[in-house]
């Protein structure tokens, strides 16, 4: 059974970071989704049909309210879809499929929810601020990482800075790999997010792991975890490649 499609208007286009853009549309009749859920948008693009795939990076209230779909996209030099969000105007029209994925918030919690993600791979986890915002109230310990190559690249910071820290802090620190200074004060390490990983004292009694991102991250952080003693149950993960 095909899944149904629905239409959209673009309303907003921000430029989130030197290569992420940030696009808002209206959904008429939008469909229910689930935080950390993904959707294809489909569009024509020098005559060609094209679909990609991009986290969505609001509220499942915020599209059940107000219509209103943001996501953030990785440009590529040269790529089609890159090229073609980057030129769109509002108004203009596109379809959207969906929701997809299974990187949401599980009913029986763990100590700590640690979020991994590298570029647009932090979308799904800023969907999530309202459930984020009632588990620090319960007790739930969240520590962000955000892997970027340079601190141009590095977006969202104030929004998961400005997550209430509750009876429980919400942490956001970023990973950059080719900075050649970093400010540990203000939450930077320099590296990767494997590297920062090894340095909070990970336990599969205690910690829920999820990975957003690029493939190689994400096969050498299950690689790691996995040699911690973690299971499928605690490692929740989505591989995503930048569309051309």
């Amino acid at each position: 059974m095909a899944r149904p499609v629905y239409e959209l208007e673009l309303v907003e286009s921000t430029h989130l970071a030197i290569s992420t853009l940030g696009l808002v549309f209206h959904v008429d009749n939008p469909p229910e989704f689930e935080a950390g859920q993904f959707v294809s948008l489909l569009f024509e693009h020098n005559a060609e049909s094209l679909k990609r795939s991009y986290s969505i990076a609001s509220s499942p209230d915020k599209l059940r309210n107000e219509c209103l779909l943001e996501i953030a996209i990785g440009l590529v030099p040269g790529g089609a879809a890159s090229e073609h969000f980057a030129n769109a105007k509002v108004g203009d029209k596109f379809q959207m499929s969906g929701p997809f994925g299974a990187l949401t918030l599980p009913k029986d919690m763990p100590e700590r929810l640690i979020m991994v993600g590298t570029g647009t791979g932090v979308a799904p986890y800023r969907s999530m601020f309202p459930q984020l915002e009632q588990l620090t109230q319960q007790g739930i310990k969240i520590h962000i990482l955000m892997g970027a190559r340079n601190r141009g690249n590095i977006f969202y910071r104030e929004d998961f800075q400005s997550l209430p820290a509750n009876s429980q802090p919400v942490i956001f620190e970023t990973c950059l790999s080719r900075e050649e200074t970093v400010d540990p004060s203000a939450g930077e390490h320099k590296g990767y997010v494997q590297e920062r990983l090894s340095k909070l004292d990970l336990t599969p009694e205690k910690d829920l792991v999820y990975l957003c991102g690029n493939p190689p991250m994400i096969d050498d952080t299950v690689k790691y975890l996995t040699d911690l003693g973690f299971g499928p149950r605690q490692i929740k993960r989505e591989k995503y490649t930048f569309s051309r």
